[in-house]
């Protein structure tokens, strides 16, 4: 069996019942759902109420004193399935006769399908003889449009028998007929005009409405993707984190394990030599007192037992050593020997692995390129900045007429010598990177490899000599499509990659000193210098939202370089003296999030490694790298 095609078949299909609808009404919504299953989902869930939420996105509709039969019936829809049934399923029953016979045939004018012996009985009454009857087979292969019933029986007024709803009321917003206009759509309070000029203004109306809702679309889908790559880092960031815990803890493990190791060694050597001085106390000990106890044995013996003469014989000597045994006192016990204790270094409680933070870590300058000058690894007005090639970065060093390309460690690579004064640069990363560079002069200028490939201007050529252009910033989309800010004009140009060739004008609102793309949304990123603001931009120059940094409270005198990530914007300010610049990171809406760099020279353009890992800031006589930690 043939089914329609799946982006039509989803919009047959009923939310409810997932059959296709029948009867089918529209919410505000634009979701469609069979009459009959929001009658239910209706009275089951919501009865009484003044208005119902959509199955689907649960957006509310306001339902009027008919409840679900006074919303709007999706007659297109209604035509859609009619024709996608016969797509669907070519055999069919007669809608005339009984007797349950396959209708091969479809009156295009009654919309009803017959079987040859009805068709033959159709045609054959006065007021059917005219009407169009084609097989199921030529509608289905398209030779006979299914539409010819809708288009020949024109709406007719619910309210006025008989009488054709050929005018709409742009006050109700409703079809009408010419009675209607006489009743209950009366000028001058209802404006009412034909349907058909009704129809073409409002088709018109809708059809330039697409443009931007397609611009939103892709913005939610970038949005989307940016969200995706977020959650791809988080999921690199855990993985590298629960790394990270498990190697800072096996770290302590061991060290914890070494002093224990060292303590219980320690431990052992203290109570062997203490040992050994205690073992050395009692030999001595045990030696006086048996000394002690042998010559009182001795002297008793002999003072019970001797005969006077044996007695007296031996008693000086008796005496004697009695006399120097008995002044003998045992030497002090040390009770050092004796104590041993362990003193508890920090508690458990204070053992700390780290903590984990849930907001990006402070910013650090990790790396400063050049100095104030003109020779090589030297700058002098260091005005735009941009991430070429994966690893480096190119630096328009304005007074110096140069463009230097460095390595993102700071190593010089190579130079781009021009003869004028270069002002901004952008990498087209999609065309075997290119760079885009601006400059003192009506010609934007693309170079490849250090070589100049093509040059183009931002007006008509032959406008270029009458037409005054101040040429002050670049940036690329990311579909390589080129956007050059031109203060004079006050206008940003979009330019075709391949050959410059010019594409749109569009007026701005704010002077283009520096420009920078949304890669998330696709919005251009306006820096006005000093009228001291920032504006987000849609591709037609409408300022959506507007930054107006400050510092301690204060307007800043001038609005830099600008860049864009996931993240959100980052602009660089300067209050006017040497020293006084800033970097602001901002959210997608506008609102301060942070000061991420302070005490700069005179910062001008900014932007992001091409790995998103570090700001490089031209800071008039260096480049400044910044990193998170």
């Amino acid at each position: 069996m043939a089914t329609a095609p799946p982006k039509i078949s989803n919009h047959l299909e009923c939310g409810i019942c997932k059959n296709q609808c029948k009867r089918p009404k529209m919410l505000d919504c634009q979701h469609n759902f069979c009459e009959g299953c929001l009658e239910k989902y209706h009275i089951s869930s919501y009865k009484g109420a003044a208005q119902i939420p959509c199955p689907v996105c649960k957006l509310d509709t306001a339902l009027s004193g008919k409840h679900i039969q006074g919303l709007k019936t999706n007659v297109h829809l209604m035509g859609m399935v009619e024709e996608a049934s016969h797509q669907e399923d070519p055999k069919v029953i007669c809608q005339i006769c009984d007797k349950e016979k396959e209708g091969m045939l479809r009156c295009l004018d009654c919309a009803q399908n017959l079987c040859p012996s009805c068709c033959k009985i159709h045609l054959r009454f006065t007021a059917a003889s005219h009407h169009t009857v084609a097989t199921l087979e030529e509608i289905c292969l398209g030779k006979a449009p299914v539409e010819k019933t809708r288009e020949k029986d024109e709406p007719q007024c619910h309210k006025h028998k008989g009488q054709v709803q050929q005018l709409y009321c742009e006050t109700c917003e409703e079809l009408i007929c010419l009675d209607c206009t006489a009743v209950d759509h009366c000028k001058p309070t209802h404006h009412y005009t034909d349907v058909a000029d009704a129809s073409f203004k409002y088709r018109k109306s809708l059809n330039e409405m697409f443009s931007n809702f397609n611009e939103d679309i892709q913005g939610i889908e970038q949005c989307l993707a940016a969200s995706s790559q977020a959650k791809r880092q988080l999921a690199r960031e855990t993985l590298q984190n629960i790394k990270a815990v498990e190697a800072t803890a096996a770290r302590i493990r061991a060290e914890i394990t070494n002093q224990e190791n060292k303590l219980l060694e320690e431990i052992k050597q203290i109570e062997e030599q203490h040992n050994r001085s205690l073992d050395k106390q009692a030999r001595s000990l045990s030696e006086m007192l048996q000394g002690k106890q042998h010559s009182l044995e001795t002297a008793k013996d002999v003072t019970n037992t001797a005969s006077d003469d044996d007695f007296l014989h031996l008693y000086p000597l008796l005496s004697k050593n009695l006399e120097s045994l008995k002044g003998q006192n045992p030497p002090d016990i040390d009770p050092s020997l004796s104590y041993l204790r362990f003193a508890q270094g920090n508690p458990i409680s204070d053992i700390s692995l780290g903590q984990l933070e849930l907001r990006a870590g402070q910013w650090e300058m990790c790396r400063e390129i050049g100095r104030h000058g003109r020779r090589l690894g030297e700058f002098h007005g260091a005005r735009g900045v941009t991430a070429t090639q994966p690893g480096e970065i190119a630096v328009a060093d304005s007074e110096n007429k140069r463009v230097v390309i460095y390595s993102n460690e700071g190593q010089h690579m190579r130079n781009i010598a021009l003869q004028s004064y270069p002002r901004a640069a952008a990498a087209i990363c999609s065309h075997d990177s290119q760079l885009v560079i601006v400059d003192d002069t009506k010609y934007v200028k693309i170079f490849q490899n250090g070589k100049l490939v093509r040059t183009f201007t931002t007006v008509p050529q032959i406008e270029v000599d009458q037409t005054d252009v101040d040429l002050q910033s670049v940036a690329v989309k990311m579909d390589g499509t080129i956007i050059v800010g031109d203060v004079k004009r006050m206008v940003q140009t979009e330019h075709r990659p391949a050959d410059g060739k010019l594409l749109h004008t569009v007026p701005v609102q704010t002077q283009p000193h520096y420009l920078a793309i949304d890669g998330c949304t696709g919005r251009v990123v306006i820096s006005g210098g000093n009228q001291q603001k920032v504006d987000v931009a849609d591709s037609n120059g409408t300022t959506l939202s507007t930054v107006k940094p400050t510092i301690n409270s204060q307007s800043v005198q001038s609005c830099r370089g600008v860049c864009c990530n996931s993240s959100g914007i980052y602009v660089a300010v300067w209050n006017g003296e040497f020293g006084s610049g800033h970097i602001h990171h901002y959210d997608l809406t506008g609102s301060f999030l942070d000061c991420l760099a302070k005490d700069l020279y005179s910062p001008h353009g900014v932007t992001f490694t091409s790995n998103d890992e570090q700001l490089a800031v031209a800071d008039c006589h260096s480049v400044k790298m910044y990193r998170k930690v």
